[in-house]
């Protein structure tokens, strides 16, 4: 049994979008942070309170229900049912799977609504990146007599491990935020935007990864159960997504940054910078291909003119903002200043498949001074700049007292500057945290904005969440109640490269526990007889395979053992005592080193498992 519950993700998301909104969005209007869409806030089925163009914008699309689309013959895409797209390509024997769903519960039932279309088990699977790879044991379980064989980038396993472990709790928080995943279910500050499955089963929502067992090259070409298809590498929301053209189809599967919206070359979760050089050499060569039926990881299949002018919309918004900040940046402006000047032209801030659902225009813009300049805006004073308590105490003290502070504040309110409203708070909250007043008025604005943009599948869950945050209705530094990465799994462990986790040891190592500590510990896994050396060097982990002749100590232990030590299931000593692991050398050495690093706790991605 399955229920649809608020948004979740599997790193990263996501740039998902299956709708089109015909309501043209003014770029150029009063923003809706100065009131300038107060009224157009209307009321989602769920009580929500949202903007009118954003609402339409979700219930004309297919994010409302399940589409099965038969795109061509011999070709389906499951859109609506989560937030990416299944696509099935019949091969001469079974089915060729596109993208798998985030977990295994997912896998199983769209491959379900599939083969009551054609009853054919599932024979390769392609990742379009690493984000939608959770369904795939389910594919691979509907052919048990035969390996599946898997395509994708090279760094698909690698980035799927590095972005779950290095930083899946900050992920998992903020991306939980972005989604709306702690706001209320039903009322004005519900969640409001694309729903994920969620299984009362605990075993379906365990996120089934099947490694790449055929790592494909730029340009490859491989047979795949009777159709030739060509891979491409392209930098989209991730950088190891790929183009899988099949000539014979006239089809082209990608995950190019070609959505139903406007894609984010900047995501509030955090993401690194994403350039859209890249972004627009990847479309290009989608375009380059001719192909006339094309399929997205996200968005619904398009087809003939579409096909060619969706992709051409899409490169030439990005193209032009990449340029245009570089323009503005040889004039000298700063980030301010370029996003007053940087703005979309009206074909292309109209356009229907370029809404801003998902991100703000204005973010991809601040997003560009960042990832091309960096944090220095060219003002000395920032060099070194007063705290945020130090400004708010200055900014009091010229005010004539934190009471006339919020009083200007209120007053900025009346004249819907909820922008400037919240700003002014953020200082009179950095000196007095508990003010009630000051935290209440800066919610109030922020719930003001979040009511009325346009972004509401980003920008909304940010403004909401901080809101009920400063009404001590929920503490959004905490996990939300549903994790993108979840725990970490035996299998999942044992699914990564060897040393990949042992490698994530190097982000827990705390500074002030190690600071006198330089000790060099091997960890064997004696079945795979290969070894790495953890070297604690006062404040600096370096986990190395190059193994060292003097160590102070050696850990020898199955890599299965290993993994369940990582996950909780179990601790080094219980391994000693059961004979499955064992030490030699220095005992003192063991425990010096492994007291070194942080203790997670059980409700975050990674749990407590670095201890005796």
């Amino acid at each position: 049994m399955i229920k649809k519950v608020k948004p979740t993700l599997i790193v990263a998301f996501l740039a998902m979008t299956f709708g089109i909104c015909a309501t043209a969005f003014a770029q150029d209007a009063k923003p809706f942070y100065r009131g300038g869409s107060d009224d157009q806030i209307v009321e989602a089925p769920n009580g929500a309170k949202v903007s009118a163009p954003y609402k339409q914008f979700l219930s004309e699309g297919a994010f409302g229900g399940t589409q099965i689309v038969e795109v061509r013959k011999g070709v389906w895409t499951v859109a609506g049912y989560s937030l990416n797209n299944y696509t099935f390509v019949e091969g001469k024997t079974g089915l060729i799977a596109f993208d798998s769903g985030s977990n295994i519960g997912m896998g199983q039932t769209v491959l379900k609504m599939i083969q009551e279309k054609v009853n054919k088990p599932v024979v390769a699977i392609i990742y379009s990146h690493f984000h939608y790879t959770g369904g795939a044991q389910a594919y691979a379980a509907s052919n048990p007599d035969k390996k599946v064989e898997v395509y994708g980038h090279p760094d698909v396993d690698k980035n799927l491990a590095g972005s779950s472990g290095l930083l899946g709790p900050m992920q998992n928080r903020r991306g939980g935020i972005q989604l709306g995943m702690y706001l209320p279910q039903k009322g004005p500050d519900a969640a409001y935007g694309p729903a994920e499955p969620h299984f009362e089963d605990a075993a379906l929502n365990v996120h089934g990864h099947v490694p790449v067992t055929h790592p494909v090259k730029d340009g490859e070409e491989v047979m795949i159960d009777g159709h030739k298809v060509v891979f491409y590498h392209v930098v989209a929301d991730t950088r190891d997504s790929i183009i899988a053209h099949f000539p014979d189809l006239d089809l082209a599967l990608h995950n190019a940054a070609v959505v139903n919206m406007l894609f984010s070359l900047y995501t509030l979760r955090g993401d690194y910078y994403r350039t859209p050089v890249d972004m627009v050499a990847g479309i290009d060569k989608l375009r380059s291909l001719n192909a006339k039926y094309v399929i997205g990881g996200h968005g619904l299949p398009l087809s003939g003119e579409d096909a060619v002018e969706v992709p051409t919309a899409h490169r030439d918004a990005y193209a032009f903002t990449y340029n245009q900040a570089i323009r503005s940046l040889n004039k000298g402006m700063n980030a301010d200043e370029m996003v007053e000047a940087v703005r979309l032209p009206k074909h292309l801030r109209e356009h229907p498949m370029l809404y801003p659902a998902y991100v703000d225009h204005e973010y991809n813009v601040r997003g560009q001074y960042r990832g091309i300049v960096g944090w220095f805006q060219e003002d000395t004073a920032d060099l070194h700049p007063p705290t945020t308590k130090e400004l708010g105490k200055t900014f009091i003290e010229l005010a004539g007292g934190i009471d006339k502070l919020i009083a200007s504040a209120q007053k900025a309110f009346g004249e819907k500057k909820y922008n400037l409203t919240a700003k002014l708070l953020s200082y009179a909250i950095a000196v007095e945290p508990d003010n009630k007043k000051a935290r209440q008025l800066k919610a109030d604005a922020l719930r003001q904005m979040a009511y009325t943009t346009q972004s509401g599948i980003q920008t909304r869950g940010f403004l909401l969440t901080h809101a009920l945050h400063l009404e001590g209705k929920l503490n959004w530094k905490q996990p939300p109640p549903m994790l993108f990465f979840g725990k970490p799994t035996v299998k999942g462990i044992l699914a990564s490269a060897p040393g990949t986790t042992l490698k994530l040891l190097e982000i827990s190592i705390d500074p002030e526990k190690s600071a006198n500590v330089d000790r060099v510990v091997t960890v064997t896994f004696t079945d795979l007889k290969k070894s790495w050396a953890l070297h604690v060097r006062r404040g600096v982990a370096e986990v190395n395979e190059n193994v060292p002749e003097k160590v102070d100590a050696t850990i020898g232990l199955p890599r299965k053992s290993f993994a369940r030590i990582m996950t909780g299931d179990t601790t080094l000593t219980k391994e000693i005592e059961a004979g499955t692991a064992k030490v030699q050398g220095s005992q003192e050495a063991v425990t010096e080193v492994l007291n070194s690093f942080d203790k997670v706790a059980k409700d975050q991605t990674r749990p407590e498992h670095l201890h005796l």
